[in-house]
């Protein structure tokens, strides 16, 4: 049973979760470059992956946006979901199937 799980969270879970980091990733670069002038927000393709990327991280920011304060135009929340996705990927979910009995 310990394989199995090691085994998807190697090859499935891992994977996601590294995938997740990096839309997170371009959705905070993205919006600095909107920001700062250098991407045009009503461009096409930049209003697709923002709402691609949005889609995706919104949800599981919002939880975060109700616990976290605002500082002005600095979104903590996105911060604390990087370091959420990072301890489960290298602490917690190991961490969890090493605890399998059998």
């Amino acid at each position: 049973m310990r394989e199995l799980l090691g085994a998807l969270f190697v090859y499935f879970i891992s994977p996601v979760l590294w995938l997740l980091q990096i839309v997170v990733i371009v959705y905070v670069v993205m919006g600095w470059l909107i920001i700062g002038g250098v991407v045009q927000q009503y461009n096409p393709t930049t209003r697709q992956i923002m709402q691609f990327c949005g889609s995706i991280v919104d949800p599981l920011c919002r939880p975060l946006r109700r616990i976290l304060p605002r500082f002005g135009a600095l979104d903590l929340s996105l911060f604390a979901l990087i370091l959420i996705i990072g301890f489960l990927q290298s602490y917690a979910i190991p961490r969890l199937i090493s605890l399998v009995p059998f």
